[in-house]
């Protein structure tokens, strides 16, 4: 039988000058991540690639530089990412160390091209919190990045050089709350969910949950994933950026390869037998997206991209339920126009690069499906602990900056008194 105990907490009245706010952790989504590498010898494809790296750390995503024709190449060796399923171990390009950059306090101070990406998704809302309730960066709110190419799998388990953030984000909230005599609130955004989900669910306890986190604020998580996401694999996509910041096929041969694309793609429990590409002799489901794969081969990531598949597609489906002791904010936006199908006029074969002829559109928020969005409130057990708010016609990114959001999420960080449940 389970035993379920309520209580009020009594806080002080929310003051501008930030005395006691509670902690709050902001991670980012699948583009909201800087990321910055140390070369040592690297291989380069190209002899004008820089190759040594003198033990400075150097930023890749994104910077204008890296943007350039010549440089697209370099690029895409640094952030090369192999999976070795045999061994069950990624690796890096050889000679290349990657992390991402800004974390705890971002780059608050100076505002050149390399905080560009912060400033894009976080300054809105990092503005308001501050003249609202006195949040400063790097004192009280901090910034959480991450390797965005990997799944919670590399993120629990560190190995050759590649993941460990769960390591890192754990260390990060312990010390906050130690500080602030307050437990923490975290703020997940995109594929940052997931992300949190399997952190909440598979590698902190229930009791490290209760010492450490007072909620957790989740927007727009794409928690069985989206149609979108073939794109990317068919021929590439922005992850949403806008055209002026990075090209079309900025990333593509990273997203290929990247294992959190198996948490973006459409999931089969989800999605089930609705036709996700539309080609003259066969349709795709979402069960199939492994098998186009396999048929494209490299360009699509071919057998090492199918066997990511194999690896993380259900263990991601065993994530859906509510963290016991975290009582959640699930917010998301519904009313943009967003893919649902793509048609292409010729079949998938090896090598296949192709825009898609035609793209049938849905609900949801421009990225993520409306299928996939509601999975919190329509398809997880029902917890108390759970509370759900749409944004009516707001964008996947416009959501870190809708003046409805701020203001609610002023009043949640700012409420004087809370109800919190633990079952």
């Amino acid at each position: 039988m389970k035993i379920l105990w309520l209580w009020l907490v009594a806080g002080g009245i929310a003051r501008g000058d930030g005395a006691g706010n509670r902690p709050l952790i902001l991670v980012p989504g699948l583009t909201g991540s800087a990321l910055e590498v140390q070369e040592r010898d690297a291989p380069m494809p190209h002899f004008w690639c820089k190759r040594s790296t003198s033990n400075d750390w150097m930023q890749i995503w994104v910077s204008p530089v890296q943007a350039l024709p010549w440089e697209i190449d370099c690029l895409m060796a640094r952030m090369t990412l192999t999976y070795d399923a045999a061994t069950d171990v990624y690796s890096n390009l050889a000679g290349v160390e990657l992390r991402a950059r800004g974390w705890g306090n971002g780059t608050a101070n100076g505002k050149s091209h390399k905080d560009i990406l912060y400033n894009y998704q976080f300054d809105t809302m990092l503005h308001h919190l501050q003249q609202n309730l006195g949040y400063e960066l790097g004192t009280d709110v901090f910034l959480a990045p991450y390797d965005w190419r990997l799944a919670g799998d590399a993120h629990s388990k560190p190995a050759n050089g590649v993941g460990g953030y769960y390591r890192q984000l754990q260390g990060l909230i312990e010390r906050t709350v130690q500080a602030s005599g307050e437990r923490a609130v975290v703020l997940s955004h995109s594929l940052g969910c997931p992300t949190m989900l399997a952190f909440f669910n598979s590698y902190v306890s229930e009791d490290w949950r209760a010492q450490h986190i007072h909620g957790w604020v989740a927007l727009s998580g794409p928690w069985m994933g989206g149609a979108t996401q073939i794109a990317a694999y068919l021929g590439g996509w922005t992850l949403g950026l806008p055209s002026w910041l990075i090209p079309h096929d900025y990333v593509q041969r990273v997203q290929v390869n990247a294992s959190s694309g198996v948490w973006m793609s459409p999931h089969p429990d989800a999605f089930g037998e609705a036709v996700l590409v539309e080609t003259p002799s066969r349709n795709y489901t979402a069960a199939d997206v492994p098998d186009m794969l396999r048929k494209i081969g490299v360009k699509a990531g071919g057998n090492q991209t199918a066997s990511l598949f194999a690896k993380l597609q259900k263990p991601l489906a065993k994530l859906q339920h509510a963290p016991k002791n975290v009582p959640l904010q699930n917010w998301y936006s519904t009313g943009i126009r967003t893919a649902e199908a793509l048609v292409f006029d010729s079949d998938i074969v090896e090598g296949f690069d192709k825009a898609a002829t035609k793209t049938r559109y849905g609900d949801g928020d421009g990225l993520v499906n409306l299928l996939s969005l509601v999975q919190v409130e329509k398809v997880w057990p029902q917890s108390l602990l759970v509370s759900t708010r749409r944004f009516p016609n707001c964008s996947h990114f416009g959501i870190l900056s809708d003046e409805r959001v701020l203001k609610d999420l002023v009043s949640y960080l700012a409420r004087n008194t809370s109800a919190e449940i633990f079952v």
